[in-house]
């Protein structure tokens, strides 16, 4: 079917029917491409989430799609496993028209249907091949048990909340349906987005000659729920060994729909996108998103963990200098003490300054300094339209000059505190820091709490001197938290 011809079909049933608009936008500002969906199908809840996120919180896993955005290039091609209704298909065959080759493979039949219409609405059906087929290690059939139209999936369900009777589906390997579909012909880039719910290390084991050729510059691959079980774990193990032995390493980004800087990843409890990337691609420092409204991410992709988890966990992000990303980037994390913190330490900025509040969480710090103060939060997510995205683990120090640098409940989580602290020297008159010192024999405690390095009084007063700092003056907050006001000795 036509443009034209669907265009008029919803003419003349305009009340059942919705176009929803991309959130990525051309050179002209206009939607780079359009949904279209039945009113009816918002009762599934992957399409309500979809439209919600969409419209109202700046795009459906736009982190994600911002990283195929800014890397795919004309000529390249891009394989969508799992492709649903066709949002990451029309986000690659739309961000250079014509010029980049998609293969979606869906295995449900209605979503295979949508899918069509939306690259039939979208114009683009020349450059998207449909396979419907599920993905898997092997050829043949398999049941598909159902769920909402984003949760079908190959895994059999112990406790279905859908009742309906599984149906059977074709299911075959990338390697075959690449190969049949002609994208090994070429010798152009490849991207990879899979989503299989929870039948990926069967996906990938799949494209596994696919992998080997070093055509795949980036797998954009979801880790979900199933993998947080005992044998979900292991497969998941299993994927992060095999994309390791190929030379992949793997990254995620702190919120799924808010941008801002890819993050090593380091295994967690954690649900989350993770893209795996060859050498060939070197990850922006960030990936910016416009400032709006942004979805608060279900606690059950960050579940409660046992002390022993946390700590191991912890322990992991240590080794790889890697941030708990996932936990600053939810609010319902940054409220321990945060106001007696920014009330205490905002007390000692002087009038008129240029104060960044690196780490700044919640931002109360800029109702506790002076009105006639200029305040600029830096976080690893968007905290506000002025907020500056980074990761101080990976050294993104902003180039800005200030009056003065507040670090308020972040010198706990940086794996090399010093250089912090030698930054801030270069890049400002006044620092002012709050630090948990480390009691004896409190390491333990303090891996459970997330912190990463144990610093005592004297290690904290060396580091201060060392980094060209005067200690002016240190005040106790509570529970042995301390505030430490440093200026330059010149």
């Amino acid at each position: 079917m036509t443009r034209e011809k669907i265009l008029k079909a919803l003419e003349n049933h305009a009340d059942t029917w919705m176009q929803i608009p991309s959130v990525f936008r051309d050179k002209s500002g206009a939607p780079e491409f359009e949904m279209v969906l039945a009113k009816s199908e918002m009762k599934d809840v992957g399409v309500s989430s979809l439209v919600f996120r969409e419209t109202k919180t700046g795009g459906f896993e736009y982190a994600s799609r911002a990283f195929l955005h800014a890397h795919l290039q004309p000529n390249d091609m891009f394989i969508d496993v799992g492709a649903h209704f066709g949002l990451y298909t029309l986000t690659a065959a739309l961000k250079f028209p014509g010029k980049i080759k998609v293969l979606a493979i869906e295995p449900h039949p209605l979503n295979v249907s949508r899918l069509r219409m939306w690259t039939e609405f979208n114009e683009c059906s020349a450059s998207v091949t449909i396979v419907e087929c599920a993905a898997s290690d092997r050829s043949g059939h398999s049941l598909l048990r159902l769920d909402s139209s984003m949760g079908h999936s190959l895994l059999p369900r112990t406790n279905p909340v859908d009742k309906r009777a599984p149906i059977k589906v074709a299911i075959d390997t990338v390697d075959n349906i690449a190969s049949k579909a002609g994208f090994t012909d070429y010798d152009g880039r490849i991207f990879l987005k899979i989503d299989t719910e929870g039948h990926e290390l069967q996906t990938i084991k799949g494209a596994i000659e696919l992998l080997k050729t070093g055509r795949v510059a980036a797998i954009i691959w979801e880790k979900g729920h199933f993998h947080i079980t005992p044998e979900g774990m292991k497969e998941f193990v299993d994927i992060m060994n095999i994309l390791r032995d190929l030379g992949y390493d793997s990254f995620r980004f702190p919120h799924e729909d808010m941008g801002g800087p890819l993050i090593p990843y380091v295994i967690s409890h954690e649900s989350c996108n993770i893209i795996s990337l060859d050498s060939s691609i070197a990850p922006r420092p960030n990936y910016e998103k416009p400032w709006g409204a942004h979805c608060s991410m279900s606690s059950s992709m960050r579940p409660k963990a046992a002390d022993e988890v946390t700590k191991a966990y912890t322990e992991r992000l240590i080794a790889a200098k890697s941030t708990d990303c996932g936990r600053w980037s939810r609010w319902d994390h940054l409220h321990s003490e945060s106001d007696i913190r920014a009330g205490l330490a905002g007390q000692f900025v002087p009038e008129h300054s240029k104060v960044l509040d690196a780490g700044a969480g919640m931002m109360l710090l800029r109702d506790y300094i002076p009105e006639t103060c200029i305040y600029t939060p830096l976080d690893i997510v968007a905290r506000s339209r002025k907020c500056i995205v980074a990761d101080l683990n990976q050294h993104q120090y902003p180039d800005q000059k200030y009056d003065v640098i507040m670090g308020l409940f972040i010198i706990e989580f940086l794996h090399e505190p010093e250089e912090f602290l030698k930054w801030a020297y270069k890049s400002s008159n006044k620092l002012i820091f709050t630090y948990y010192p480390a009691r004896p024999n409190s390491e333990r405690d303090r891996r459970i709490a997330g912190l990463f390095n144990d610093l005592g009084h004297k290690e904290i007063a060396e580091m201060i001197e060392l980094s060209g700092w005067k200690l002016l003056k240190m005040t106790g907050i509570s529970a042995g938290q301390i505030c430490y006001q440093c200026e330059k000795k010149d």
